[in-house]
């Protein structure tokens, strides 16, 4: 379980997936959640439940800092944290599957 803060205009939870199930829940912001094939606004109070081996995306489209929470299950390891460290995550179309159409574009920046 963890605490997050997105950056305004773009702040990034990139394309990713993991083996555990994920849920994130928007504490103050709003943004575009990308989950396999869908897009949607996600805002503050709401939660998004993520199965294990889907691919998604986390996008602040506001101008204001995004808070969230996520928690895995089962408790674990998770690649996709190292692989941005790394700048290796999957590549949306590339490597991976395609963003969901009209997508914010994956950030793939090593930061």
């Amino acid at each position: 379980m963890g605490f997050v803060t997105l950056d305004p205009d773009g702040g990034q939870v990139p394309w990713h997936n993991q083996e555990q199930e994920e849920i994130y829940f928007v504490v103050e912001g709003a943004g575009e959640m990308c989950l396999g094939a869908e897009r949607r606004t996600l805002s503050s109070g709401q939660a998004v439940s993520i199965p294990p081996g889907v691919f998604h995306q986390l996008t602040n489209t506001g101008s204001t800092p995004m808070q969230m929470i996520y928690c895995y299950g089962p408790a674990g390891d998770v690649a996709h944290w190292r692989q941005e460290l790394e700048g290796t995550l999957p590549r949306a179309g590339i490597d991976a599957p395609p963003l969901p159409e009209g997508a914010h574009p994956q950030c793939t920046e090593v930061f």
